[in-house]
């Protein structure tokens, strides 16, 4: 396992990182690299504003907790995309005698439409990607008017488990409110219901997405292909019953519509049998209705056949090799178990007692780490038989009924899912077995261990599962795969904002199990790290210090100075045409070549070009199509596409009066044509834009909303980077993120005119709002805060390299300050220290580097 973690923004190549992957997969993958490079050539405007929204865009979601999609999620989207929209591969055979460098791939037998398999590493969020494809397929249908992109959606659902997963999820349309999913300008386009298996059906609105789990569309009394043994339908619940009435129904309910049909499957690994009952459902929907099914995606993190290999539909693969470099997902660690013996004997609490018990003293150190940071840890055992599991569970219980057994109040902290003594499941019991295991990760949840016969393989969705402890062999009969198994531990606890620390999950079995670890490392070409059973868990943990509450530094908290306009219809309307400056248009005729037009956008304040485009004018017949476009030109640039309305009549006012020094016959085709040409174009939408762009974000008045927040609020947060202890700081560590923070950081506390400093943790959560060189509503984190011995407050920045949106920070940064001294009796400056020039100084205290970088006027812009 490579030790230096990869920037998500630069991920290790496939190839490099020798993992074997699906055929088309590499070529795919060069080429969308590329296409990002050119800034996204051939996609439609509405994908791109999609795209700078979710992946150039800071974010809060509404508790106020920063959030970014992972690189694996924009990748992925992208991937779709580029496939999809730009080079319109939307068959099978197109894409393996495109991408596919394997001979002999054996094409789909039914390849009537498109088809794409997405292969994401359990917990690096398949959800988001399916929620952000059908955002993406919704707005190009509705906002450009596409008729070969959807508003049906139906999402399939291998079983209960992962419907009511799911449900969460889209039930509602929560996701598409909760995550930053739909961009304010493209927000009045959005009207989408939502059906969760058994709603009925309301008033017809311009989407619908429809969740079940597939055995709704099984006939009353058929069986099921499924290919789970009968404790996996145990454990997960009877198959529900119904399912004539409903397979009409969602039949009948998609071909109604009248759109095209996208469906989803998640946990897609169970349709590479094209003669299956899902793929034969599938195929039904696509022949009844009017408009087809345009295309199926399967998510897995496992799209593999029987014999091992990738689905060849795979387009898009984030293996879990990737996602343990990217720390999207917890790092499994194998245990080293030396001295322990398995005894001669059929009792499983006796054969495996060595195991178990180290299962239990790990988790007892997990338990004793994580309490200051509120979380509780969650052993998971896993035996050959039902029987043994049984077994086990009683032996738990009774050995260490403290932790086990179960509490005053009578609820289980150990959970045992399977069947009863008699072998049948207990149907009574199931519904509570399986709540209790989807509520697992919450605060309040008394259970501590769980004990199964086998792996929840679908749905299973727990966090903090900290040790597991593997005690029967797994084989291809179990069809049961090595990720899938492992993968119940693999999402993180701490969630995508503890960068700084490396979530783990420790692996003890024996040897029989740890041979099927083996198959998951050959699989992924990864070897995992081991530890020693004698080596204690140590999770460092970063909290303030009631000891150091002296060197506390308290932040007030200002009202947001910047704001993005939802609309610009008075600015507009107000918009004096003959006072706007543009060169004269000649009244010439378009030629060709004049139809095309290539433009670039520079930054004011660096020169850097930014942006770079290629526009294409139709054949006019009328002006007014001309003046739709223009208009519909600068209100995509604007980011304001609700405008378009607004801004036809002053786009036609401009051209009639203003645009060629008189007033014109905007119906004489010489006029017709000569506004058509690529210098109208040209001129019209920079002048508009030049306009209306200083105007879309309006400073605001700041306001005091809360006097001070003080730094020892912050909750306590783990962190694996080096630390060092500091006597003027009211936290117990200092925890910088690189080498030079952790010089500077000593800096501070060895100069005898600071009182007081603090590394900034991400999880005090200081922001200040910029805007970046695309106008772009963003988020500046500062590295530093400090108090020297006048009681001046300052907001440090450290840098190394700097890039083209350092300018907007520092003058952010610079306006809060000033706005912060003015609405309290503090005063604040903000100071920005360069790495190389403070080499070069080696000041010893603080007031030489705030006189040499202290920000001064001819920084700002």
């Amino acid at each position: 396992m490579p030790r230096k973690r990869q920037p998500q923004g630069d991920q290790l190549d496939l190839l490099q990182a020798r993992v074997t992957t699906a055929p088309c997969v590499p070529e795919i993958r060069k080429a969308v690299k590329e296409w990002r490079r050119a800034k996204y050539k051939g996609a439609t405007d509405t994908t791109k504003t999609l795209f700078n929204f979710w992946f150039a865009t800071d974010h809060r979601l509404p508790g106020g907790r920063p959030f970014q999609y992972y690189y694996a999620q924009r990748e992925a989207l992208e991937t779709l995309a580029w496939l999809y929209e730009v080079e319109q591969v939307r068959r099978h055979r197109d894409l393996v005698e495109r991408f596919a460098k394997v001979p002999g791939i054996h094409v789909l037998q039914y390849d009537d439409f498109t088809r794409y398999a997405i292969k994401m590493a359990t917990g690096s969020g398949k959800t988001k990607v399916m929620a952000l494809t059908i955002a993406w397929q919704y707005f190009n249908a509705v906002a450009e008017g596409r008729d070969d992109y959807a508003k049906t959606f139906l999402i399939v659902a291998p079983n209960v488990i992962v419907f009511e997963r799911l449900r969460s999820d889209f039930g509602g349309g929560r996701v598409f409110r909760t995550d930053p999913i739909i961009p304010p300008e493209l927000r009045i386009f959005w009207e989408m219901d939502f059906y969760m298996r058994g709603d009925p059906e309301r008033a017809s609105s311009q989407g619908a997405l429809y969740l079940t789990n597939i055995q709704q569309f099984y006939e009353r009394g058929g069986t099921s292909e499924s290919d789970e043994p009968e404790v996996m339908t145990d454990v997960l619940g009877p198959i529900p019953p119904a399912a004539t009435a409903v397979v009409e129904d969602f039949d009948e309910r998609i071909m109604r519509r009248g759109t095209p049909c996208l469906v989803i499957n998640d946990e897609g690994h169970h349709v590479h049998d094209e003669e299956s009952k899902w793929s034969k459902v599938i195929r039904r929907i696509h022949e009844n209705s009017p408009e087809g099914l345009i295309g199926q995606l399967d998510f897995s993190a496992t799209p593999r056949y029987q014999q091992g290999g990738l689905f060849t539909w795979t387009v898009f693969d984030y293996p879990l090799k990737q996602a343990i470099i990217d720390r999207v997902v917890k790092r499994p660690m194998k245990g080293v178990t030396v001295g322990i013996d398995e005894p001669r004997s059929d009792i499983a609490s006796v054969k495996y007692q060595g195991y178990i018990t180290a299962g239990v003293e790990r988790w007892r150190e997990y338990r004793e780490q994580l309490k200051p940071l509120g979380k509780k840890p969650v052993l998971f055992i896993m035996l050959n038989s039902t029987a043994e599991a049984d077994d086990v569970g009683d032996y738990l219980r009774v050995k260490y009924p403290t932790e086990f057994g179960a509490t005053e109040s009578g609820d289980a902290q150990l959970l045992v899912i399977h069947t009863d003594h008699s072998g049948d499941v207990s149907k009574k019991d199931l519904d509570a077995a399986r709540g209790v295991a989807r509520r697992v990760d919450e605060g309040d949840s008394p259970v501590n261990a769980i004990v199964s016969v086998l792996m929840l393989r679908e749905g299973w969705d727990v966090q903090n599962v900290t040790v597991i402890v593997g005690l029967r062999p797994y084989t291809a009969s179990a069809k049961i795969l090595p990720e899938q198994t492992i993968g119940r531990g693999l999402r993180l606890m701490f969630g995508s904002g503890s960068s700084s620390y490396i979530e783990r999950v420790d692996v003890i079995g024996n040897s029989a199990f740890l041979k099927f670890v083996e198959q998951l490392e050959k699989d992924e070409d990864i070897t995992l790290d081991t530890f020693d059973l004698n080596d204690p868990v140590v999770i460092t943990t970063i909290a303030p210090d009631p000891e150091k509450m002296a060197h506390d530094i308290t932040v007030p908290v200002l009202s947001p100075i910047l704001s993005r306009k939802k609309t610009l219809d008075e600015e507009i309307t107000g918009i004096d045409v003959s006072k706007l400056t543009c060169p004269k248009l000649p009244k010439k005729e378009g030629d060709s070549a004049a139809n095309q037009f290539h433009f670039e956008g520079y930054d004011i304040i660096s020169l850097q070009k930014l942006v770079e485009r290629d526009y294409t004018i139709p054949e006019p017949q009328t002006a007014e199509e001309v003046i739709s476009y223009y208009a519909k030109r600068i209100a995509q640039d604007v980011k304001l596409p609700s405008q378009f309305t607004v801004l036809v009549p002053k786009v036609q006012e401009f051209l009639r009066d203003r645009a060629f020094g008189e007033t014109v016959d905007l119906a004489d085709k010489l006029i017709i044509r000569a506004i058509a040409t690529s210098v109208a174009q040209y001129l019209t939408v920079k002048t508009f834009t030049s306009v209306l762009r200083a105007l879309v974000v309006e400073e605001l008045s700041p306001t005091l909303e809360h006097p001070g927040r003080p730094l020892s609020d912050t909750e306590p947060f783990p962190f694996s980077r080096p630390t060092f202890e500091a006597s003027k700081t009211v936290f117990n560590l200092v925890a910088p993120d690189n080498d030079f923070e952790r010089e500077f950081a000593q800096f501070l506390q060895d100069a005898s005119d600071v009182a007081s400093f603090a590394k900034l943790p991400k999880r005090f959560g200081f922001t200040i709002e910029y805007t970046d060189s695309a106008t772009n509503l963003r988020y500046y984190e500062p590295d530093f805060v400090a108090v020297d011995r006048d009681g001046v407050h300052y907001v440090i920045e450290t840098k190394g390299q700097e890039n083209i949106d350092v300018a907007h920070k520092d003058r952010a940064a610079t306006i809060w300050c000033e706005n912060a001294t003015l609405l309290t009796d503090t005063t604040w400056s903000y100071v920005k220290v360069p790495q190389v020039e403070f080499g070069k100084l080696q000041p010893t205290v603080w007031s030489d580097a705030a006189v040499v970088f202290g920000t001064r006027k001819s920084d700002q812009i």
